[in-house]
C-alpha cells in the first residue's frame, strides 16, 4: 500500500499524564520528608518497571529490523517512541544513586563485619564507585543505540531512495545491539535488584527479567496499536486480524519462556537444600507472600497461557486489549514481589508512596511517550516492508 505522512494528535493526553506525573512526584516528594527508606524503596520498584517497559521497547524494535515482516512496520513508530524516553530514565535513576546506602545493605560497614562472603564481593564487585560506573555505562549503552536507530530511522523518512539501503544497515547492525541488551541487562539486573539480597545468587534471574520486559513491551504496543487504529484509517487499515494475532502469538511465547525460566530458577535453586540458595525463596514463599506466589502461577502463567491458545482471543482487538491490560498489571506484581520483600513488610501491601511514584514516574514516561509518538508520520512512510502491502493482508 502508499503510506500518506500522517500524524495523530496526542494534546490532551499529554496534558492528562503529565498532571498525573507531577502530581504523583509531588505527593511522593512529601513522603520523602517522613520516611526516605520507604521513598527510595517504592520509588526503585516503580523505576525498574518502567525502565523494563522502555528496554522492552528496545529490544522488540530490535527484534523488528532483524525479523523483517509488515508486522514489524506496524509497530515500529510505537516501538521508536518508547525507546525516545530512554534518556528521561537515565536522568531518573539519580534518586537511586542518592539513596543507595538506604537500599543496598553491602553499603554498611555493620552488615559486611558479619557476611565476610559479601565483603568479598565489595572489594571486587558491590562497591559504590564501580556500581556508579556500571550505571552509567549502561545508560550510555542504552541512550546510545536508542539513538542510533532514531537517526537512521528519521534519515529513512527522508531519503526515499535511499529507504532500503538504510533499512538494510538497521538490520544489519541490530542483531549486535542485541546482544548488547544481553549484556548490560544481565549485569544491571544484578546491581539494581538481585544485590538488594548480597548473600543470594541465581544465573537465571537476569533472564527473567530480561523476558518480563519483553511482555511489558509487546503488552504495551498492543493496547498502543489497537488505541491508534480507533484514530486512524491506515493504521485501523493495517491492524488485520492476521497481524493483531502475530501479536498475540508474540505475547503467550514470551509468557511461556517466562514461566518457563521462572519455574526453573526455583527448582535448580530449591533443590540445592542449602540456605544461601534458598533464602530469596523462603522469604517469598512464606507467610504473606505465598499467595503473591500463587498469585503469579496461576493468574500470571496458566490463566493467560490457556486464552492466548485461542486463535479467537488473538485475533480480537477487545478480547487481547484485554490479556494485554492484565499482562502489565501481572508484571507490576511480578516486580513487586522481585524487590519488596527484601525490605521486610509482612505481605502485600500497596502504600501510598508505591502508588504516588508508580502514577508518577509512569506520567512522565507517557508524556515523553505522547510526545515522541505525535511528532513523526504514525507509520514510516518508506519503509520497504510496507510497499506492496494490502489493507487487509
Amino acid at each position: 500500500m502508499q503510506v500518506t505522512p500522517s500524524v495523530v494528535n496526542l494534546g490532551r493526553l499529554q496534558k492528562v499524564v503529565l498532571g498525573l506525573g507531577i502530581i504523583g512526584i509531588g505527593g511522593a516528594v512529601i513522603g520523602l520528608f517522613i520516611s526516605a527508606e520507604a521513598f527510595f524503596q517504592s520509588y526503585l520498584f516503580a523505576f525498574l518497571f518502567w525502565l523494563g517497559l522502555a528496554l522492552g521497547c528496545l529490544v522488540l524494535l530490535l527484534v523488528v529490523h532483524v525479523a523483517g515482516g509488515s508486522w514489524g512496520a506496524v509497530i515500529r513508530r510505537p516501538l521508536e517512541a518508547g525507546v525516545s524516553v530512554l534518556p528521561l530514565m537515565a536522568l531518573l535513576f539519580i534518586p537511586i544513586l542518592l539513596g543507595v546506602r538506604s537500599l543496598y545493605v553491602w553499603t554498611g560497614a555493620e552488615y559486611l563485619a558479619t557476611h565476610p562472603t559479601v565483603a568479598n564481593k565489595v572489594d571486587l564487585y558491590l562497591n559504590i564507585p564501580f556500581f556508579i560506573g556500571r550505571a552509567a555505562a549502561y545508560f550510555v549503552m542504552w541512550v546510545g543505540g536508542a539513538l542510533v536507530f532514531l537517526r537512521l530511522s528519521s534519515r529513512q523518512d527522508a531519503r526515499e531512495a535511499e529507504s532500503g539501503r538504510i533499512g538494510y544497515r538497521m538490520k544489519s547492525v541490530a542483531g549486535i545491539w542485541i546482544v548488547i541488551y544481553i549484556l548490560t541487562m544481565t549485569f544491571a539486573a544484578v546491581d539494581w535488584s538481585m544485590s538488594l539480597t548480597p548473600t543470594w545468587w541465581s544465573g537465571i534471574y537476569g533472564v527473567i527479567m530480561m523476558i518480563g520486559q519483553a511482555i511489558t513491551g509487546m503488552a504495551f504496543i498492543i493496547l498502543v496499536m489497537v488505541a491508534l487504529a480507533r484514530r486512524n484509517r491506515q493504521v485501523n487499515e493495517l491492524l488485520t486480524a492476521k497481524r493483531l494475532q502475530d501479536l498475540g502469538n508474540f505475547l503467550m511465547a514470551f509468557t511461556m519462556f517466562w514461566a518457563y525460566t521462572s519455574f526453573s530458577q526455583l527448582i535448580i535453586l530449591w533443590s540445592n537444600n542449602t540456605i544461601e540458595t534458598a533464602s530469596w525463596y523462603t522469604l517469598r514463599l512464606g507467610p504473606g507472600w505465598n499467595s503473591v506466589a500463587a498469585f503469579l502461577l496461576f493468574f500470571g502463567f496458566f490463566a493467560p497461557f490457556l486464552i492466548l491458545f485461542s486463535r479467537w482471543v488473538k485475533r480480537k482487538r477487545q478480547a487481547l486489549t484485554l490479556i494485554a491490560i492484565w499482562a502489565l498489571v501481572v508484571q507490576a506484581i511480578n516486580i513487586f514481589w522481585f524487590v519488596i520483600p527484601t525490605f521486610e513488610r509482612s505481605g502485600f501491601q500497596l502504600s501510598i508512596l508505591d502508588v504516588a511514584l508508580f502514577v508518577g514516574i509512569g506520567g512522565l514516561w507517557l508524556w515523553t511517550f505522547a510526545r515522541s509518538l505525535e511528532s513523526r508520520s504514525i507509520l514510516p512512510p518508506h519503509d520497504p516492508r510496507l510497499a506492496g502491502v494490502k489493507h487487509h493482508g
